[in-house]
């Protein structure tokens, strides 16, 4: 049995994970932190725990063997940090922190004090995903060569949204959803990007932070990739698509870049032999997967405790973290 400190149990917390936590009967939620007063006791009184307005008073008070943490990207290492000052293993929402460098001085004080992190990167979860990356390996769509995501979400301007303050959140559409796309590329192609480039801008809104990017990439293995994500297209009017074309054939998802395991895949595995000067497109059915409707946020929090119970602290996934971070970085360093 896991026992969970929630801290910033509202927003995310609230939608998805506190409510993930609570379904699987080998974790239990123990008390949360919010910071707003009304809500603190709001959340309290719903999930029937104890509640607070300081975390560090939370963690004094309460015996947790995790804390989760669903706040504003700036409070990310300092609210880590005592958490591990505590002796606490961290669930920590993306992105890490607000660059690479403080995820790095995080993650290295989690190693040497033997505790574990993750971070909340939770498509590689879903079962699209993982078929995606399984086919791949068994060489079903060739050498991958080119791949394209689009991932957005409609957020106009809104009073005291922190994601619209770069101090707040680090950056924009890059930070909020790229670092998604980004993450999901590697798992997917078992590959690191090495090279990359950006453009972005606030075309729509008004706020400082970018509403839209596009990102270009190379990885290690040579795959050519390109990342849109935007603030500035209605939730409608985007597939919220991932494309992958190999030598082979390949992989295109609809709708699997969301909260939820939806969306479907269509896979085509079709090997050609000599040129076709003649250029004949012949159109072949494509096999299609379909999504679940699993709970992401409850895979990640089972694997989560799996590692915990099994004593088994893997930094992979925050050193994998940290890597985006770097990633995204380069990408605000290029464009300044």
């Amino acid at each position: 049995m896991i026992k969970w400190c929630v801290i910033g149990a509202g927003g995310i917390a609230d939608r998805r994970t506190i409510p993930a936590i609570l379904s699987d009967k080998n974790n239990k939620l123990v008390a949360i932190m919010e910071k707003s007063e009304t809500l603190c006791k709001t959340l309290g009184e719903k999930y029937g725990v104890p509640a607070y307005t300081d975390e560090e008073t939370m963690l004094k008070e309460c015996d947790c063997d995790a804390v989760y943490i669903g706040t504003p990207v700036f409070c990310h290492y300092r609210q880590a940090m005592l958490a591990l000052k505590y002796g606490k293993h961290v669930f920590i929402e993306k992105p890490v922190t607000l660059d690479s460098k403080q995820g790095r001085e995080l993650v290295d004080a989690f190693k040497k004090a033997g505790k574990l992190i993750f971070v909340g990167y939770m498509m590689k979860y879903h079962n699209l995903h993982v078929k995606a990356r399984q086919l791949i390996k068994e060489d079903g769509i060739g050498t991958p060569n080119s791949m394209r995501l689009q991932f957005t979400c409609w957020y106009p301007d809104i009073a005291g949204a922190w994601r619209q303050k770069k101090s707040l959140g680090g950056g924009g559409a890059i930070m909020d959803l790229g670092v998604h796309c980004i993450e999901l590329a590697e798992y997917i192609l078992d590959d690191q990007i090495v090279d990359v480039n950006g453009m972005y801008s606030t075309k729509t809104f008004s706020y400082e932070v970018e509403d839209g990017a596009v990102i270009i990439f190379k990885t290690k293995k040579g795959t050519l990739g390109h990342i849109d994500v935007n603030f500035n297209i209605p939730d409608v009017a985007s597939e919220s698509k991932l494309e992958i074309y190999g030598s082979k054939g390949y992989l295109i998802s609809k709708g699997s870049l969301a909260q939820e395991e939806v969306g479907e895949m269509s896979y085509l595995y079709a090997p050609q032999g000599d040129y076709d000067a003649a250029q004949s497109r012949v159109t072949q059915e494509p096999q299609v997967f379909k999504g679940e409707n699993g709970n992401l946020y409850l895979k990640q929090i089972v694997n989560f405790c799996e590692h915990v119970n099994n004593n088994d602290i893997d930094y992979s996934y925050a050193d994998e973290a940290v890597h985006v971070q770097e990633i995204v970085d380069k990408i605000y360093q290029g464009e300044k």
